[in-house]
């Protein structure tokens, strides 16, 4: 039997293994974000029904902890599961809200090379120092996670963007990649963070539990 040739470059994995989910809150009710503003929006009612069907998918995951955001649509996400499931109650963590990305621009796959980009994004190296900035944040956020929750499994109801910011940060990668990528409403992302602190993606944007794929333009957030 060959010998994996990889094996020398394998980080030896130690337990306990820490699984952290990334979990998107479900479909808020955009009719009433001018009225109530972004942090009291509410879920819709289609959004109610696919955090029901969320909070069914969570249970089966046997959560030691579950950390929300301070805005309105990810703490109701979070409390139709949390009603369910009747332990310790949410932690509430602002730096799990949403990030403010208005001043972003659209940025094409096909415009990767440095010319093109300043051409097409002449403040490109701005928004990724930004960027680098938001990624720091939550890699340090996700230290304190580990410090504190090690071995157990933890879900994060929280928002696309920031999201989007704990998987490039672990990526390493940049703001394209970022603006590259789509978060859905009600999705379960998870991270697997073994003893030593090495991380790994099991998998982004789970939407299994669904019965009907989110009604959304996956567009929306690359647009200024």
């Amino acid at each position: 039997m060959k010998k994996n040739p990889y094996a020398r470059l394998q980080p030896k994995t130690r337990e306990p293994y820490t699984v952290i989910y990334l979990v998107r809150h479900a479909n808020p009710d955009y009719r009433l974000e001018k009225k109530l503003g972004d942090r009291l929006m509410p879920l819709s009612k289609e959004g109610k029904l696919q955090a029901s069907f969320l909070a069914k998918r969570l249970l089966k995951l046997d959560l030691d902890t579950v950390y929300a955001s301070s805005l309105a649509r990810a703490q109701e996400t979070a409390s139709i599961f949390a009603n369910r499931r009747k332990k310790r109650p949410i932690i509430i963590d602002e730096r799990l809200d949403e990030i403010d990305w208005k001043n972003w621009h659209r940025v094409k796959y096909f415009r990767t090379s440095e010319e093109r980009r300043k051409q097409y994004l002449p403040n490109y190296h701005v928004l990724d120092k930004q960027l680098d900035k938001m990624q720091a944040r939550t890699r340090r956020f996700l230290a304190e996670v580990l410090a504190e929750h090690r071995g157990q499994r933890v879900a994060l109801f929280c928002h696309g963007n920031i999201i989007k910011t704990f998987l490039t940060g672990i990526m390493n990668a940049d703001v394209l990649g970022f603006l590259s990528l789509e978060i859905y409403q009600a999705s379960i992302s998870k991270l697997v963070i073994d003893g030593d602190g090495y991380v790994k993606i099991a998998y982004i944007n789970d939407i299994n539990h669904l019965p009907n794929p989110p009604l959304e333009d996956i567009f929306i957030t690359l647009v200024s």
